[in-house]
């Protein structure tokens, strides 16, 4: 039988990790300090955009102009149609 060691108590997910590249929430969660950096990098790719350098800015304004062009395609929620457009 293999003796127990601390490695053997730590959750997968934060095995052999760097303690300096984590923080706990205020919910006792534990995150990566970088997960917003991380998460617009996401975003960044998903709108096709893979320059190595990028501004947050142009980020966020490809996401708005997107958001624009859909409100344009989708149709008005049934709420603001006329009551004879339902009959």
């Amino acid at each position: 039988m293999k003796q127990a060691t601390l490695r053997d108590f730590i959750q997968p997910e934060f095995r052999d990790k760097d303690p300096d590249d984590y923080e706990v929430r205020d919910d006792g969660a534990i995150v990566r300090k970088d997960r917003w950096e991380m998460g617009v990098r996401r975003i960044r790719s998903a709108i096709g955009d893979n320059r190595c350098e990028f501004e947050i800015d142009d980020a966020v304004s490809a996401v708005q102009a997107l958001v624009s062009l859909v409100e344009h395609l989708l149709p008005p929620p049934e709420e603001d149609m006329d009551e004879e457009d339902t009959e």
